[in-house]
């Protein structure tokens, strides 16, 4: 099996996930990713996103969610590099609520 090598300097993941995130910062309040295979054994990074509540509203939440998933599969370069991206996103409040550490 090949690993993509996303799967081998993960500091440097972290810091072009900081990077493209700053950039959403009048959206996002929290990004945290993990790496591995998704169902079918391809290799995909799974993010969990936080938005703040006025990003999170109905009138926004469609555009805001392709927008940060956009970016940051561009800025990460998912498909050059082979690598599934999945995401996940939850309100600033209901991330509270929850008090779940995978969205800390």
């Amino acid at each position: 099996m090949i690993i993509p090598a996303i799967f081998s300097n993960t500091p440097q993941l972290q810091d072009e996930v900081r990077h493209a995130t700053q950039s959403l910062a009048a959206d996002v309040v929290n990004v945290k990713f993990e790496i591995g295979f998704d169902a079918m054994g391809f290799a995909s990074i799974f993010f969990n996103i936080v938005l703040t509540d006025e990003a999170s509203r109905p009138a926004r939440l469609r555009f805001v969610a392709q927008h940060v998933s956009l970016t940051l599969m561009h800025q990460l370069k998912t498909d050059e590099k082979g690598v599934h991206a999945y995401f996940n996103f939850r309100s600033q409040s209901e991330a509270a609520s929850v008090k779940d550490p995978a969205w800390a």
